[in-house]
């Protein structure tokens, strides 16, 4: 029986920010924890609509969150009854954003969200771009950020559900927020990919999900040996984050 079932949306249109880095690090960290893990990949009219303990949405251009977004939309049900069965969801980017109210943009109409979030995003030509350091009740979120998304928590949401405070870089969710959580759901802007660099949040995710299987997730000296790697390189962002800063992508 497997212990843990992950399952990824539109690899092909939303994994350009090596969004299946994210997907690894789950299963990794899930095997290493004694647990079995399988992978799936459900891409554009796919049939299949398995049970998920974990599904990953990852990022891409506009013109693959337009493309994948009726698809999406055709799996509400599927989403709805994931949820009620404790899945988490992991968002990035544009994946996130699909799993908002409410996508404004620059070049035509407004993109219906899912509404799993209660925010709504504004696509701008203030582009976001460099190091990323947040505060969270997990510890430091550290990355990069590539993106003109502002996000902006809708009327009576609960503060509760920022999940970072920016202390470098700039963020997502203004004034100084980075990444929201709400019933399961984590919408994120920070890229790297994020897990890889996060072990702490990677390992949120999985108690989260192997909890509501009734079992339980435990790390040992395998997850610290890879830990090791993931704290040098998050050494390295924040020294960097408090000098270096970036108007766009550079080589």
């Amino acid at each position: 029986m497997t212990d843990l079932q992950i399952v990824q949306l539109y690899p092909d249109l939303l994994g350009v920010t090596g969004d299946r880095g994210n997907v690894d690090v789950l299963a990794t960290r899930a095997r290493l924890a004694g647990l079995d893990a399988a992978i799936t990949s459900i891409g554009m009219a796919d049939a299949a609509e398995p049970d998920a303990d974990v599904i990953v949405i990852g990022n891409g251009p506009l013109s693959a969150l337009r493309t994948v977004r009726d698809d999406l939309f055709g799996r509400r049900a599927w989403l709805s009854r994931q949820r009620e069965a404790g899945a988490v969801i992991f968002a990035v980017g544009a994946g996130a954003e699909l799993l908002a109210a409410n996508v404004r943009v620059l070049d035509g109409p407004d993109i219906e969200g899912l509404g799993l979030v209660p925010a709504t995003v504004a696509r701008t030509r203030d582009r976001r771009v460099g190091y990323i350091v947040a505060e969270t009740r997990d510890g430091r979120l550290v990355g990069f950020e590539d993106h003109a998304s502002v996000w902006t928590l809708q009327p009576g949401a609960d503060p509760a559900i920022r999940y970072g405070t920016v202390v470098a870089g700039r963020g997502s969710l203004d004034p100084a927020g980075e990444t929201v959580v709400v019933d399961g759901v984590y919408a994120t802007n920070v890229q790297g990919p994020a897990l890889p660099l996060n072990p702490q949040l990677a390992d949120a995710i999985l108690r989260t999900a192997v909890a509501k299987r009734g079992g339980e997730y435990d790390t040992g000296a395998a997850h610290a040996q890879i830990d090791d790697y993931a704290r040098h390189a998050r050494a390295e962002i924040e020294r960097r984050a408090a000098s270096k800063h970036f108007t766009a992508i550079q080589l």
